[in-house]
């Protein structure tokens, strides 16, 4: 799939690994894995292990909760054999879209919005901005 993509103009692919795979070498996951694409396809690959501070600090119990909701309700779609579908919280309520009503739609934040704004004052970069 990475050669489709640089075949149709896509300058990069993200591929994500999960931390616990198990791989035949006694190397992270994610250095395996990008030592095997490189190799395979002789394209530049960096491998980036997201730590809780990257992501945005320590989960809280609220963290933790939502993602056991959102992982649960996951689960139950799979189940009942519901694919295609984008888990979501929507309100106070856990539900779930089609993917194709969100996939491939921009929803895109101006410069003005409160979100970027209050990032901007805890000293976010946000590039261009």
């Amino acid at each position: 799939k990475i050669q489709k993509r640089m075949e149709m103009g896509k300058a990069y692919s993200i591929v994500a690994v999960a931390e616990g795979v198990e791989v035949p070498t006694k190397e992270r996951p994610a250095t395996y894995f990008a030592r095997e694409i490189e190799t395979q396809t002789g394209f530049e690959t960096r491998e980036t292990v997201l730590g809780y501070i990257q992501r945005g600090g320590s989960p809280s119990p609220y963290d933790r909760i939502l993602g056991t909701l959102l992982g649960g309700h996951a689960a139950r779609l799979i189940h009942e054999k519901k694919f295609g579908r984008m888990v979501a919280r929507l309100g106070n309520t856990i539900s779930d879209v089609p993917l194709s009503e969100v996939a491939g739609k921009l929803r895109l934040v101006t410069p003005e919005s409160n979100l970027v704004q209050q990032g901007k004052r805890m000293g976010i970069s946000f590039g261009v901005w």
